[in-house]
């Protein structure tokens, strides 16, 4: 298995704080966990507190193709983080 940097950029519809609770909770990490998934960075832009940036490791393509599935939407807000307009880089 082929495992990948994944780096996303975006804006945040609540606080950072709020947000890095969300991603930090022990159901979320069980979540990341299970699909081969693991947070190494994730902070609040120094030039806008509405927006972070996250990195992962995971196995190829994992995080691209969660955010080409419209269905995957509603998840992905539950945690604060705005779906349309993340920038992907991997």
């Amino acid at each position: 298995m082929s495992i990948e940097t994944t780096v996303l950029d975006f804006k945040l519809s609540n606080n950072f704080e709020e947000y890095e609770a969300h991603m930090n909770a022990p159901d979320q990490q069980a979540m990341f966990k299970e699909m081969g998934m693991k947070i190494f960075y994730i902070r609040k832009s120094l030039e806008d507190p509405k927006r972070a940036t996250v990195m992962f490791q995971d196995p190829k393509n994992v995080l691209f193709d969660i955010f080409k599935i419209p269905e995957t939407k509603e998840i992905v807000e539950a945690s604060g983080h705005i779906y349309e307009g993340t920038i992907i880089n991997g």
